[in-house]
């Protein structure tokens, strides 16, 4: 992080003791310090696994111990959480909703969406501690919140604190891109890793390249396979709901999908559907009835004469699973 850019912050911490810490945390530095040296046995790595687009898709996540969870909470709460985030910086912030991100685009000439790669392991430890430095901590309190909150040398995705202090991390590249934004008329959103930029497709068109080269000169590579830009016409998508119209809705493709996994059901029997059915992150088995339920619901929630038929259909099935003979 430049001179230049440790001047626009949004949070200042001022900590430079370790009793400092300790009554801001309200956690004894004693703990503090048991959990940094013993991370190895506080924190569980799972991989999680997904089906999407028939493709399987693994990450890996870390769950902290129950009482380690609770200090990165309390650290999250009373340090992060204090910060004032540029507008439409909308993920990991407490009252945000992926409709709060899709409300922002609908009825947009053009969406332009970015990923970037890799977001949280793209953050090591020595922006972290740089992060810390700039904001007002003495070196040892820096490096002692570096140690705390990263994992491996990076920040961890599956830890409270990761999604917040990323955000505080990505501070000037919102700024940067908030400023394009409002210069050319374009609307901005960043949900974690997504961002999302909107407006007239003249405005769009001219200014792709500078949103795009905007990212890697503040430490963020881009993920072309996940760039996408989209005219109202072919449906753009933001945060798994369809912003072509003035309000968000469930993109048809979804609600076909349900369809399918509906009749597949009447037809063939739950019980051979729930075998072949796709598993959750974790790798067991998704509760076929259960995932379909929800998942109408969530539709109905947008798209109500849609899930209304889903409904007749899910209710017309027999859901008793019979025992293998």
């Amino acid at each position: 992080m430049s001179n230049n850019q440790s001047n626009h912050l949004p949070l200042k911490l001022n900590l430079n003791s370790c009793k400092h810490l300790a009554l801001t945390l309200d956690w004894p530095i004693e703990k503090i310090c048991y959990f940094i040296k013993n991370q190895s046995n506080n924190v569980q790595e799972f991989t999680l696994k997904q089906i999407k687009n028939g493709k399987l898709k693994e990450r890996v996540v870390y769950n902290p111990s129950p009482q380690y969870k609770r200090l990165l909470r309390a650290t999250n709460s009373k340090l992060f959480r204090r910060a004032v985030l540029p507008q439409g910086v909308l993920g990991g912030v407490i009252g945000k909703s992926i409709d709060d991100l899709a409300k922002v685009h609908c009825n947009q000439e053009a969406v332009l969406s970015m990923d970037l790669k890799n977001f949280f392991p793209s953050i090591k430890s020595g922006r972290v501690v740089k992060f810390f430095r700039a904001a007002g901590c003495n070196p040892f309190i820096a490096g002692l919140l570096t140690d705390l909150v990263t994992l491996n040398g990076s920040l961890p995705q599956g830890f409270p604190t990761s999604p917040m202090l990323a955000n505080l991390i990505a501070f000037n590249l919102d700024i940067q891109h908030i400023a394009q934004g409002q210069k050319n008329k374009l609307r901005r959103t960043r949900w974690i890793d997504d961002i999302v930029f909107s407006g007239r497709l003249k405005d769009l068109t001219i200014n792709v390249k500078s949103l795009l080269g905007a990212i890697k000169p503040h430490g963020f590579q881009l993920n072309n396979k996940k760039t996408d830009y989209r005219v109202r016409s072919n449906n753009p998508i933001v945060g798994g709901l369809d912003v072509s119209r003035k309000i968000p809705h469930i993109p048809v493709v979804v609600i076909d999908r349900v369809c399918e996994i509906l009749y597949e059901c009447k037809l063939s029997g739950v019980e051979v559907v729930q075998t072949a059915y796709e598993s959750d992150w974790f790798g067991r088995k998704k509760d076929l009835k259960s995932s379909l339920k929800s998942r109408i619901r969530h539709i109905a929630r947008y798209n109500k004469t849609e899930a209304e038929k889903l409904t007749e259909i899910f209710n017309s099935i027999d859901w008793v699973i019979k025992p293998q003979i």
